[in-house]
């Protein structure tokens, strides 16, 4: 039986039947949204136009690092009240990590309220021991891990698959809740996107336990044409509603043939 909030029954046109979807908290099926400094307003308008739709905030690009607590404790607790989880990530938990200060970066993170943050190696060189020693940290101080594979500004790192899948098991282990795949060097920045090679990682792992960066809309459409509705996908702050349309089987082939018509 469809729980009403999952064909969107509170929403107007709800005559128009659309295809249902998972009500929040979901652990799969997410649309994870990075925040790359917004202030409150922009915040604000899209809980207000897209919340139900969003259920992770990434505070991401280590803009944190330009921005008082107070300012990240208020937007924090307002994407709480949304319902819609946080974590940190960017280039300031490599920072972290480089200046030997994980620890106390981990901790001040959950103290703003932080539910989760991102173990990444993107633009510093880390071992896969340091990175799982570092997931051990982050969820011995009461924090969801978020693990990524990839790096940036080149694609080097996708040449060996057997390696990749390595890294991934390896961050399970070690505890990850997830392991973000890196969007650089598979969909950007590249002249095709690397559509095998991603279908190989999601046949090793359950799809469930990844998250896959996509920052425009042929990519998006890719992963949920084939991966389906349970793939959790990275994106930008303007993306939400055109994804979500995208899961509802609006705005792409099939829309007729895949939503039953009233029987009037």
């Amino acid at each position: 039986m469809v729980n009403p909030s999952e064909v969107l029954d509170d929403k107007a046109f709800n005559f128009i039947r659309i295809a249902p979807r998972p009500a929040k908290p979901r652990d799969h099926g997410m649309t994870i949204v990075a925040d790359r400094g917004v202030g409150m307003n922009a915040q604000v308008d899209l809980m207000q136009s897209a919340g139900d739709f969003v259920d992770m905030m990434k505070i991401g690009i280590g803009a944190f690092r330009l921005q008082t607590e107070d300012f990240l404790r208020t937007k924090i607790n307002h994407l709480h009240e949304s319902g819609v989880e946080v974590f940190f990530a960017g280039d300031i938990t490599e920072a972290a990590f480089l200046q030997g200060q994980s620890d106390k970066f981990y901790r001040k993170v959950k103290e703003l309220g932080s539910d989760a943050v991102e173990v990444s190696s993107a633009q510093v060189s880390m071992s896969i021991d340091d990175k799982c020693r570092l997931i051990k940290v982050a969820s011995d101080a009461g924090l969801k891990v978020v693990a990524e594979a990839g790096q940036k500004g080149h694609d080097n790192w996708t040449h060996s698959l057997s390696y990749i899948n390595k890294q991934i098991e390896a961050y399970f282990k070690a505890g990850a809740w997830k392991t973000l795949i890196q969007g650089e060097g598979v969909s950007e920045g590249v002249e095709d996107r690397k559509e095998d090679l991603m279908l190989n990682i999601a046949a090793a792992f359950d799809v469930k336990d990844l998250i896959f960066q996509a920052k425009d809309g042929g990519t998006q459409a890719f992963y949920i044409n084939t991966l389906g509705n349970i793939v959790n996908l990275d994106v930008d702050y303007d993306q939400v509603i055109d994804l979500e349309l995208m899961r509802r089987n609006i705005r792409k082939h099939g829309l007729f043939g895949l939503v039953a018509s009233s029987g009037e």
